[in-house]
């Protein structure tokens, strides 16, 4: 699996869990779930043990898509490889329903299909734990964000959700032991509405994938 891929994986786990929210346990902030649709900046970094033992690592920032809908995540930007800092400008689809993804390097115009090892969440479970709540912004302009810790397997997830209507995923920090990988993501710019549908149109060059 490419590194890049993980990316999109993580966001994945970090938007939820693929149920209902739970009912109200005492002393805790009501869970919740992201909306249908809606289009953000991500900046995210990771760091993954590849399976010859090495490790990898990137920065990147994207224009994020999600579609409940049409079942599809679309992602397009900048990723930066560490420590060469080697700029890649991709393009990332999932089809959620399939369970494909297809990683497209924009620069070399080839693209990359695999698997979807996990199915996309979409709600805060009733096994998560609440955690702590934090302000973010400053005077007037501020957001509840509530963090949960979120277990799946072998999956440890710190997620940060807004305490509004739209329980949008602020921040995500995931762990995993196979492969091996930390993740951070930070979410800006949410709209709760699809700004480019052309982010799920899976391009020519996939029809003959790596």
């Amino acid at each position: 699996m490419s590194y890049h891929v993980i990316t999109i994986i993580i966001f994945s786990l970090i938007i939820g869990l693929n149920a209902n929210p739970s009912t109200l346990h005492t002393n805790e902030p009501e869970r919740c779930c992201v909306p249908k649709q809606f289009s953000s900046q991500i900046s995210t970094s990771n760091g993954v043990q590849l399976p010859d033992g090495k490790t990898a690592g990137s920065y990147g920032y994207y224009n994020f898509s999600y579609d409940s809908y049409r079942g599809m995540i679309g992602m397009k930007g900048v990723s930066f490889s560490i420590p060469d800092q080697q700029k890649s400008n991709l393009w990332i689809i999932e089809n959620m329903n399939g369970g494909q993804i297809y990683t497209i390097d924009q620069d070399t115009k080839r693209c990359y299909k695999s698997t979807m090892p996990i199915k996309p969440l979409q709600c805060i479970p009733d096994s998560a734990t609440y955690l702590h709540t934090n302000m973010y912004g400053y005077g007037d302009k501020q957001i509840i964000g509530d963090t949960w810790l979120v277990k799946i397997d072998e999956v440890i997830n710190y997620v940060t959700v807004s305490r509004d209507n739209f329980c949008v995923p602020l921040s995500g920090h995931v762990f995993l032991s196979n492969p091996a990988v930390i993740t951070a993501m930070t979410t800006s710019d949410f709209l709760p509405s699809i700004t480019d549908p052309s982010i799920f149109d899976i391009p020519p060059e996939c029809d003959t994938t790596l």
